[in-house]
């Protein structure tokens, strides 16, 4: 079933594979020298459970992405008021190494270099040794991932070698006394904190993170706070893909960071965290196919943080286990994250039997990545031998169709037909007088809408609404009250006549007690009582009303 979150990521990964354009970073030697068709996506949830597709294990600088890891920790250093003295959070309008300063000296934010500088020198405070900060952003960055990250010596001292812009703007805030140290040591620092080695799989942990308010979604360690993890999520949003920003968020709409190594970082806050890696990169500075496949995986997994559908709740109800099948409830608005938590929460119940019954009566929709990925880890249980029925009344996941071309067992409410001799008016007469064929403790109005009546006895008590009664179809609604012997085994449910009457003179009734499922306990019971009602009772009554 979780191969089936692999399958899509990689079917993302595939489909941009082919695309060419861009070059590697060519002013740092090693990241030039890179391998240019490395490819690699994955993507963490905040409950802690990695995807990975492609090149995943091939180690790169994280360069830039490192900039709002560093901005959340100096937050929770000194304080967002201190730090926004030094750094402001206002998008720059600019290319990341362009210097965009404030009338206070201040960068315009701390995802461009100039600001990423000035934070860089917030760690620690102004008189740590350049080695001593690097040395403590390292070990942030590996409780960030989960594991021992190192820095990257080549690296280090290639971008050193052409670091005169970045140095450049070292003096300049220097002089506006943004920053106190040597500026030489300022761009050191902050290329070390650059060269830091990382895989796609320890991106989407660290970004999982920040989506996570702070807290390592596998080690569970709180390693900044939730207010720091939202304040760089929020610059992110503005500054993160630099000047192309704007067109990010409208396009693919989740929070992103890039590298120059051809990293990329998005966050959905309290779902995922999620990475990859092409060194392609476009004018911007910005992973050629990872811009692509993060735009896919918004477009076809819908996972744009300002879309309609991305806010949802918890997706299993409930698991029920009888002794023939095992019987699951979903609800909500199910999308791609709420699928993948669907599908691994049935993974880790070892669901035994040897049929699986989905009752999708509750939720209120299925975007199309979240139906796709339903449907794919349905087949892998009917693939492994298990018989698989729905039950979805409305239609909510529009067909029980798998990808294979086979088809889930439809499983219905109860339902009863027939046909009588009589005119579509006798028997809508007949049916609207229950006291007469149902029960004589049967009480009220059912012959109009809006009216209500009941059902009373020594043990239970049942109250409804008619919601329809037009001569051609008629609708009770089960409706709770306060009666102490209410049946609640009809909470929910409805009771359905459809009538219609044929041109030889016949009419034909449908009824459905919808609500009443066949996979609900004490159904064979109520099946056969309303069978019963049916042939013993409304039935001879059409005659009578047709013969009165």
């Amino acid at each position: 079933m979780l191969s089936s979150v692999n399958d899509h990521l990689q079917a993302i990964v595939d489909s941009v594979r082919g695309q060419d354009g861009g070059e590697p970073a060519d002013y740092i030697d090693v990241l030039k020298n890179a391998d240019p068709d490395k490819l690699a996506l994955a993507m963490c949830t905040t409950d802690g459970h990695l995807y990975a597709v492609g090149d995943a294990d091939y180690e790169f600088s994280i360069q830039s992405i490192s900039k709002p890891f560093v901005y959340a920790l100096a937050l929770d250093m000194y304080g967002p008021d201190e730090v926004h003295q030094h750094v402001g959070v206002e998008p720059s309008g600019e290319a990341f190494n362009k210097l965009s300063l404030d009338n206070d000296g201040r960068p315009a934010n701390p995802l461009i270099n100039a600001g990423a500088i000035t934070v860089n020198q917030l760690i620690g405070g102004p008189d740590i040794p350049v080695e001593q900060r690097s040395e403590k952003l390292r070990d942030y960055f590996s409780r960030l991932a989960g594991r021992e990250l190192a820095i990257d010596q080549r690296v280090l001292e290639s971008e050193l070698e052409t670091a005169d812009r970045n140095k450049a703007f070292a003096h300049m805030l220097r002089e506006a006394g943004t920053i106190s140290d040597d500026a030489h040591d300022a761009v050191a620092s902050y290329i070390a904190q650059c060269a830091v080695l990382v895989t796609v799989e320890d991106l989407a942990v660290m970004a999982a993170t920040l989506a996570n308010g702070g807290k390592q979604p596998v080690t569970g360690e709180k390693i900044v706070s939730s207010e720091a993890a939202r304040l760089a999520q929020a610059v992110m949003v503005s500054s993160g893909m630099y000047d192309a920003s704007g067109q990010w968020m409208v396009n693919v709409g989740i929070p992103a960071k890039s590298g120059v190594a051809g990293g990329l970082i998005g966050t959905l806050p309290g779902q995922l965290g999620i990475a990859s890696l092409s060194p392609r990169l476009n004018k911007q500075g910005n992973s050629v196919r990872g811009v692509k496949i993060f735009r896919e995986l918004s477009s076809s997994l819908g996972l744009n943080l300002l879309s309609s559908n991305y806010y949802v709740a918890p997706g299993i109800k409930s698991v029920e286990r009888r002794e023939d099948a095992d019987i699951v409830e979903l609800q909500g608005m199910i999308n791609f994250t709420n699928a993948e938590k669907i599908l691994r929460g049935l993974m880790h119940r070892r669901l035994p039997s040897k049929k699986l019954i989905v009752d999708v009566s509750g939720v209120t929709g299925f975007n199309k990545a979240g139906r796709d990925l339903i449907k794919d880890g349905l087949m892998k249980f009917k693939d492994d031998g298990c018989e698989v029925a729905i039950y979805d009344p409305d239609h909510t996941l529009s067909d029980w169709t798998f990808a294979d071309g086979t088809t889930a067992q439809a499983i219905r409410d109860f339902t009863a037909s027939f046909s009588v001799p009589a005119t579509r008016e006798e028997v809508y007469r007949a049916i609207t007088k229950p006291h007469s064929w149902w029960d004589k403790k049967v009480e009220g109005d059912a012959a109009e809408q809006g009216s209500e009546f009941h059902y009373s006895d020594d043990d239970r008590y049942v109250g409804f609404s008619v919601q329809e009664a037009d001569g051609d179809r008629v609708v009770w609604t089960v409706e709770p009250t306060d009666n102490p012997k209410e049946d609640h085994e009809w909470d929910d449910t409805s009771l359905i006549f459809d009538i219609s009457e044929d041109d030889d003179g016949e009419t034909k009734v449908n009824f459905t007690h919808r609500g009443m499922r066949p996979h609900d306990r004490g159904y064979e019971e109520i099946a056969k009582t309303w069978k019963d009602r049916i042939a013993k009772g409304l039935q001879p009554l059409i005659g009578r009303e047709e013969n009165s």
